[in-house]
């Protein structure tokens, strides 16, 4: 061990003197016979090598001991040991046709798809220090967009969208969950938070129907398939991946300094006629210190870490025989966030087993699991989330501490006239904490029977189970306003949940394939049944005097218990038709017939069809004289999925048994009906057609993939309002509306080399989607101010155009020239001038027009890699192009109350600052802000696009003749950097990436940037 740590710190390079032989030989492929011209042949763990001529021929002095590694791009390498061999001529095979891509229920060529499949293996990922596996997908598969939302520890996983957003709900929470993909990790429907990211062998993303058509209801949104790694024949291999990393928000809001806040706010009362709220002795100590009981600091700088820590270790084992092969792991890390008071570690295990009992019988076991524990403070009931917005809003003019010691709620010395809560900093470390665990445990057996050559049996079954364990503790403090002493944050609050859901998976499949001539056929039958139940416990007591004893039978001031239980199930048939004849003409056709437990008797089950077609021109006659055309292919598809994300009960009238009444004076328990049922409701039905076109040109270095697709969502699932006369009863589930989402995709890949020691590859991809709701029965507005409609985008933005600043007060009061404003009387100069849209003199409600669209239009990406000499290099680039936000509420309220600005007000209007696009600040005016619920203004609504620097990293592999003393066979070293660098338009000091659609785009946990090293050792 202590000559490990020597080769790492100092990488130790020693000279190995051997007798050299000289070695010819020639390299063809496999499968023609024909020459490899320009084929590489490299001595591993060196850096001498060199390249095949013309005809295939090489030349090249090397040790005896030596091993040769021979390479050529679209071909799977070879090694091959020396030894006393004087000619080693070599057969490369697997060309990138024949590259093998995970599909539903199984594999197939890539050469023979005829789906839009999109591909990711963990090769293109490299060593990017991803904290959940979903990250690696950003930038690199095109039709998938990924937001970001939160870097919080523990809570980061991004919302994925597979071309666009196919479902409307009511709220924007239940339409990104409506709208997520299926996840299938290895077969068995998980979580990309349940898997390890170094566990992981490769990613299909199965993006039309005619893909993921196989899998049916769960299917509408499309699927990513993740399949693990496995054991192989041989000596068993131990891998070691560690790394460092340190991390800062990428962005910190800029918000007015104390002193900055408070000469403001004076402005702000002056300009609606009202006395100053600040003297300038206090203005002086605000700037300039002198009296504790003033603040200097704002709030980021106490409550933002810098250089926060995040380690990462993950430790395998691979190997096997012939007949067992087994592949075991397990993973740590360990993460501070970026926020105070947040931190998450997570362990993980696999163990991925298979066993070949005969030629005809094959078996094998996958078991996963997972713990993650994660913490954020209390904050009075509302998280780490509620103190991103107070470090924002709340006037920074109160100190942490008083000098009595205590923690500040208010300011004696500058009462009504600051924030009386008590100090988001103080209540975020000593107001209470939120931990939240989550176990998982995915065991998953399968058994094969070969009675005959290419007919396979599959009967495979699979339990995840997740158990969400969540304590929330609010503590009660002691608190100071610099004179008086007292008690705040409630009674001492404790409560625990416990969240228990199972989903159990029976499948079986048989699959037969047959060539016969130039013809393959081949087909596969199936049958699934999938349950699920959930569990929820609640128990809360109040009255806790400390944070030491917090269990629930502690204190006894409000004592309560709730609890339910939820189920639903799916069973379903499936079949698959593949035709092939002699690789130039493709075909495929899907069918699924699914039941599902939500839909009523009338409409339980549901038909879902694709086929799909493709033509490979390459290999006809007429091309054969295009020698740089190696794959050129044609391909269409039209299919249908389901969706049953609609609730569990939607076509049964349900009872609500705690609904107590009032019967004289007193409350008698009792029963009542609380939502209406619909027993006619239906599948909501996605259909998509595609049309597609893969290249690959000179010698395979060159790819192309292009896509035109058309993706419409039919008899929408949507619970719309009911009639104030029906009572409070929410309203059931109907059919009632059409999506379409039309877009085109691109990707691009060359693989390219310079002499025999430097190879490279470029990567890009782009992505466009347009959404419209093309049907919906009735529009609907969220939060006044984001509203679905026929023939805008799903949750447009809704509000009032703002087409300037008023100059002078005259100009503020000229109705017949601006309309009426909605300010009415105390409209003045530096104020917005609201647009009167439909002529009538007045601004108000009917005025209001579509404003925005938050749906991602355009998403990119491009990886840049390059390997010399042992030197490894690799950046990845990711941005998005058309995206509206709404920059809500915090930081832009023009001083209402006492909440805090962003330093943009600095440039605001003044009677000697007119050249400028920001509102004077007056206190109570509310009109030169979106409000947090009322209609949305065009100078609020933002366009997020970026560009981002999403990954960069180097490294370094140590010669093999220098680590073999060691007991390795490999060793590298690296070091990275996570989102360094953002181009953007946006608003200054908040980061475009974790923008949630509406109100605001500044009241989530920041993103993070991060410098990692690391290692990447094998035994």
């Amino acid at each position: 061990m202590k000559k490990l740590f020597t080769l790492i710190a100092f990488f130790m390079v020693s000279i190995t003197f051997a007798q050299n032989v000289t070695i010819t030989g020639t390299v063809t492929d496999g499968e023609s016979g024909e020459p490899l011209p320009g084929a590489n042949i490299l001595v591993k763990g060196q850096a001498s090598g060199t390249v095949t001529d013309m005809d295939g021929k090489y030349s090249l002095s090397v040790a005896e001991d030596a091993t040769l590694i021979f390479s050529f791009i679209g071909y799977t390498s070879q090694e091959v040991k020396v030894g006393s061999n004087s000619v080693i001529d070599v057969a490369l095979s697997g060309s990138s046709l024949e590259e093998v891509v995970v599909v539903g229920y199984g594999t197939q060529k890539k050469k023979n798809l005829t789906g839009a499949v999109g591909t990711l293996s963990t090769e293109d990922i490299g060593s990017q220090s991803v904290t959940s596996a979903a990250n690696a997908l950003s930038g690199r598969v095109s039709g998938v967009q990924l937001i970001q939302g939160s870097a919080q520890p523990g809570n980061d996983a991004p919302t994925i969208q597979i071309r666009g957003v196919g479902t409307v709900r009511t709220s924007v929470a239940n339409q990104n969950n409506d709208s997520a993909p299926l996840v299938l990790v290895d077969g068995v429907q998980s979580t990309l938070n349940d898997v390890h990211p170094n566990d992981i062998e490769s990613f299909s993303v199965l993006k039309d129907a005619a893909s993921a058509a196989i899998y049916g209801a769960r299917a509408a949104n499309g699927v990513i398939l993740v399949t693990t790694k496995r054991g192989k024949s041989g000596k068993p291999k131990v891998s070691i991946n560690s790394y460092m990393a340190f991390q800062n928000a990428t962005t910190t809001p800029d918000m007015l300094s104390p002193y900055d806040f408070a000469r403001l706010k004076n402005e702000a009362q002056t300009n609606i006629g009202q006395p100053e709220v600040y003297s300038q002795e206090e203005l002086d100590l605000l700037q300039n210190g002198g009296d504790s009981r003033y603040s200097t600091k704002g709030l980021f700088e106490q409550g933002y870490r810098t250089g926060a820590p995040l380690q990462n270790h993950y430790f395998s084992v691979t190997g096997g025989t012939e007949y067992v092969k087994y592949m075991f792991s397990a993973g740590y890390q360990d993460q501070e966030g970026v926020v105070i008071e947040t931190d998450s570690k997570r362990y993980n295990f696999r163990s991925n087993v298979d066993v070949k009992i005969s030629d005809k019988v094959r078996t094998g076991i996958n078991i996963s699991g997972s713990l993650t524990d994660s913490n954020e403070p209390n904050y009075s009931g509302y998280g780490v989330t509620q103190l991103v917005r107070d470090m924002i809003r709340k006037a920074p003019l109160n100190p942490l501490r008083y000098d009595n010691g205590y923690i500040s709620a208010g300011n004696a010395v500058l009462s009504g006239r600051t924030d009386g809560g008590i100090h988001p900093i103080g209540l975020a470390k000593y107001g209470g904490n939120n931990n939240t665990k989550y176990y998982r445990a995915t065991p998953n057996l399968y058994f094969e029977l070969e009675p005959i050559k290419d007919m396979v049996f599959r009967a495979n079954g699979s339990v995840y189970v997740q158990d969400r364990k969540q304590s929330f503790f609010r503590s009660k403090m002691t608190v100071s306003d610099g004179e008086s002493i007292f008690n705040a944050n409630g009674l001492g609050e404790y409560r625990e949940t416990d969240l228990l859901s199972t989903t159990s998976t029976f499948e079986l499949t048989g699959r037969y394939t047959k060539t016969l001539g130039k013809s393959t056929l081949g087909g596969m039958l199936g049958y699934t049944s999938q349950a699920y139940r959930q569990d929820f416990l609640s128990a809360s007591n109040e009255g806790y005097n400390n944070s030491i004893l917090t269990e629930l039978d502690v204190a006894s001031l409000n004592p309560s218990v709730a609890g339910n239980a939820s189920e639903w199930a799916l069973e379903s048939y499936f079949g698959r038709v593949n035709y092939d004849y002699e690789g130039k003409y493709l075909a495929e056709f899907n069918i699924r017939y699914d039941g599902s437990s939500r839909f009523g008797e009338n409409n339980r089950f549901g038909t879902f069809p694709s086929f799909s077609l493709g033509w490979n021109m390459a290999k006809e006659d007429f091309m054969s004289g295009l020698q740089d055309i190696n794959e050129l292919k044609l391909r269409g598809s039209w299919g249908q999925l389901g969706n049953q994300n609609i609730g569990n009960y939607p076509s049964i009238a349900t009872i609500n048994l705690d609904q107590p009444y009032v019967f004289g004076n007193s409350l008698v328990g009792g029963a009542a009906a609380r939502a209406l049922a619909n027993p006619n409701v239906k599948w909501e039905t996605t259909q998509t057609s595609d049309i597609g076109l893969d290249a690959t040109l000179f010698d395979y270095k060159l790819s192309l993939t292009a896509d035109y697709y058309v993706r419409k969502s039919l008899d929408v699932l949507l619970s719309p309002p009911v009639v104030a006369t029906l009572g409070n009863l929410a309203p059931p589930v109907q059919n009632q509306g059409e999506v379409e989402n039309r877009g085109y995709e691109f990707s691009l890949n060359y693989y390219g080399s310079i002499g025999s020691e430097f190879e490279y590859s470029i990567s890009g991809n782009w992505s466009h989607n347009d959404n419209k709701v093309l049907k919906l029965d009735e529009e609907f507005l969220s939060a006044n101010k984001v509203l679905t409609k026929e023939g805008y985008p799903i949750n447009s933005f809704y509000g009032h155009i703002i087409t300037g600043i008023f100059q002078s007060d005259a100009e503020a009061q000229d109705a017949e020239t601006y309309g009426a404003q909605p300010g009415g009387s105390l409209v003045s100069a530096g104020d917005y001038i609201y647009e009167d849209t439909n002529g009538d003199g007045v601004v108000d409600s009917d005025d209001r027009v579509i404003i925005g669209d938050p749906n991602i239009r355009n998403t990119f990406g491009m990886t840049l890699t390059a390997d010399y000499k042992g030197f490894n290099f690799r950046v990845l680039f990711q941005g998005v192009l058309g995206r509206d936000v709404e920059n809500g509420v915090y930081g832009t309220d023009g001083l209402r109350g006492y909440s805090n600005l962003t330093t943009a007000f600095l440039d605001r209007w003044t009677p000697e600052n007119t050249d400028t696009d920001i509102p004077r600040v007056a206190t109570g005016y509310k009109y030169n802000n979106s409000l947090f619920v009322g209609p949305a203004i065009s100078a609020a609504i933002l366009d997020a696009s970026y560009l981002r620097m999403k990954h960069i990293e180097l490294g370094y592999t140590l010669p093999t003749e220098t680590i073999s003393k060691f007991g390795l066979s490999n060793a590298r070293v690296y070091i990275s950097g996570q989102n360094l660098l953002t181009f953007t338009k946006f608003v200054d000091g908040f980061d475009p990436e974790d923008a949630v659609t509406f109100n605001n785009v500044n009241d989530s946990y920041p993103q993070a940037k991060s410098f990692t090293m690391g290692v990447n050792l094998s035994f």
